[in-house]
């Protein structure tokens, strides 16, 4: 049986979690909470520096300390990510040690590997808006630039979600299997099944909210399902390990 020590950990954790998830939602809505259409800006339409154009363009209405503070938000509550990762691990240790830890490395990949990414859209955006204010030639330049940057964000930031997603799929499996300390139910509130939840319901919001929402599902599915643990260990009060 776990000491009271041990489950304030777990409690703090859990509320950590659901911290770092309103933080990086937060963070989401600053940097990439805009609707634009490609059309309006035909430099970007014309360009061959980018793979994605809507993505290039997608920044450009955003004001420099809205782009800043949403990369910011991100990269300073990292640790309440990292931190949240004790009490997941914990709740997956009937799954066995090393599928817990397992899923907590795969976990703490992901979210390392976030701000780096998360960052990038700050720089994309910049720099974007940097060319559409530049003569003919410069602007060139600027968006050759600017297309280096939108593929680094790639290679980070499609990992980096890769990871998070691979990592959650896990935890989904272990708790639907009955596997974790948690209710099987959980299988389904995890942040994978809870970001295709909102994927597919953020669209159909009015476009006041969809459109600050559109790019925060991730978080927004680590808001319900850090809220679920934070509801459960509060009401447990003793865990135990097999």
């Amino acid at each position: 049986m776990l000491t009271g020590h041990n489950t304030k950990w777990i409690k703090l954790s859990a509320i950590a979690g659901l911290a770092g998830a309103i933080c990086w939602a937060i963070g989401d809505i600053l940097i990439v909470g805009f609707r634009i259409n490609i059309t309006d800006y035909p430099l970007i339409a014309d360009s061959a520096a980018f793979i994605n154009k809507e993505l290039a363009a997608l920044m450009v209405p955003g004001e420099t300390w809205r782009l800043a503070a949403g990369a910011l938000f991100g990269a300073f509550s990292l640790p309440l990510k990292l931190f949240a990762l004790y009490c997941v691990t914990f709740l997956l240790l009937p799954a066995g040690r090393r599928y817990a830890l397992t899923c907590a490395a795969i976990l703490f990949a992901g979210f390392a590997w976030s701000p780096m990414a998360h960052a990038g859209f700050f720089y994309l955006g910049e720099t974007v808006k940097t060319a559409l204010g530049a003569d003919a030639v410069d602007a060139a330049r600027v968006l050759a630039l600017a297309g280096t940057f939108e593929r680094i964000l790639m290679i980070l930031y499609i990992p980096a979600v890769a990871a998070e997603n691979a990592g959650w799929l896990l935890v989904s499996i272990a708790a639907l299997r009955g596997r974790t300390m948690l209710p099987r139910y959980f299988g389904a509130i995890t942040p994978l099944p809870m970001t295709m939840f909102w994927a597919l319901v953020v669209p159909l919001l009015p476009a006041s909210i969809s459109t600050p929402l559109q790019g925060a599902q991730m978080n927004l599915a680590g808001i319900v399902f850090y809220t679920a643990v934070c509801v459960f260990c509060y009401r447990t009060r003793k865990f135990s390990v097999a």
